[in-house]
């Protein structure tokens, strides 16, 4: 076993496990932190021990966002990958890297995990662990460390960032969903447990995620998932009927847990009847009779009532079905970004790729 900082190791391919604590950016300083022991016990330590011959503790050797040494957030990724491709090199092939974070801040985020998927390592796992600083930091309270753990990796898979971001997405709703029914936790505490969660789907595809005709940076991902999280915390109608299309033996009572804590109410459900009860329960899907006739009402009634991107979405797919033209439909409707987010978590969770196709989008996975 060896003990000190990382960037000292010399062994290569020798260690199952290596664990570590790594700086938290910028959000505690501990060599500043420690300077207030450290002057008391240099009094009484000097003369038995080594290492008591300055008058603070070390300053620049710490893997921080100092400005006070001129460090920040270049000279922090800089370290960190310096000191992950040591650990990479000396594990074994199936060994294992665990540490744990603290930040609620994206931008160190993103530094962190540009930095470990730069020198070669796979997030596999993230646990939440109760911390014990949160009464150094400022802002949204974050009470949870994240234990985040690393394997090496070879080769990671091509993605494009319209297929991720489902994965993200169902990922960060997934997460919230689980942390809200089982415990009392700050909104703080659970984005980062929800950040920690999205670095597995994203770690597998480091370096191949491509929007358009770029790739993008694990930086650029970071700031995306987090804009995904704060989304993931607007739950409305839509998202509560693709989660009730995703459950198994549906029932009237997943609705009403499902609603709890969203924007939405079962009411909202029933009245654009998203579900029915008459004769037993049933959802609404596009292929269902009374939700089909609703939505033909509105789109074919002269109020202008609004139409929602699942009524739209619905409507297509059942005049697909019955080989009726859609393509004036979709120019009429000026197809935009949400639209396709949305038919693509519908492709998703229920393995229909026409929700996609009828858009014009013939591969969903496509780049």
């Amino acid at each position: 076993m060896e003990i000190g900082d990382v960037r000292n190791i010399e062994s290569e391919d020798e260690y199952d496990a290596v664990i570590t604590d790594p700086p938290y950016y910028d959000n505690i300083i501990y060599s500043e932190v420690s300077d207030f022991f450290y002057v008391w016990l240099k009094i009484i330590l000097s003369e038995r021990y080594e290492g008591f011959n300055q008058n603070a503790t070390p300053r620049k050797e710490s893997i921080v966002a100092n400005p006070a040494e001129n460090k920040g957030a270049e000279e922090f990724e800089s370290e960190l990958h310096e000191s992950f491709t040591t650990i990479q090199n000396a594990l074994k092939t199936d060994g294992v890297l665990a540490f744990t974070y603290h930040h609620s801040d994206s931008e160190s985020w993103g530094e962190l995990l540009e930095s470990l998927c730069d020198s070669g390592f796979e997030v596999t796992a993230t646990y939440p662990l109760t911390a014990d600083i949160s009464k150094f930091i400022e802002g949204e309270a974050v009470s949870f460390d994240i234990l985040v753990v690393a394997r090496p990796v070879r080769e990671t898979e091509v993605a494009s960032w319209k297929s991720l971001r489902r994965d993200i997405y169902r990922t960060a709703r997934r997460t919230r969903k689980q942390l809200e029914e089982n415990r009392d936790l700050s909104r703080g505490d659970i984005g980062v447990m929800e950040m920690g969660a999205c670095f597995h789907e994203y770690s597998k595809h480091h370096g191949k995620v491509r929007r358009g005709d770029n790739i993008m940076s694990a930086k650029e991902v970071v700031q995306e998932i987090y804009g995904i999280i704060q989304e993931a915390s607007d739950i409305g109608v839509e998202d509560v009927f693709i989660d009730l299309l995703d459950t198994s033996n549906v029932s009237y009572d997943d609705v009403n847990k499902l609603c709890r804590g969203t924007n939405a109410a079962p009411e909202d459900l029933k009245e654009t009847h998203l579900y029915n009860q008459d004769g037993g329960f049933e959802l609404g899907t596009w292929d269902n009779e009374k939700r089909q006739a609703y939505i033909q009402e509105r789109v074919n009634g002269e109020s202008g009532d609004h139409l929602s991107n699942l009524d739209k979405l619905q409507f297509l797919r059942y005049r697909y079905e019955k080989g009726q033209a859609v393509q004036n439909y979709v120019e009429k409707w000026d197809v935009d970004d949400d639209l396709r987010e949305l038919a693509g978590r519908l492709a998703d969770v229920t393995g229909d790729d026409t929700y996609t196709r009828v858009l014009g989008d013939r591969d969903i996975t496509s780049y």
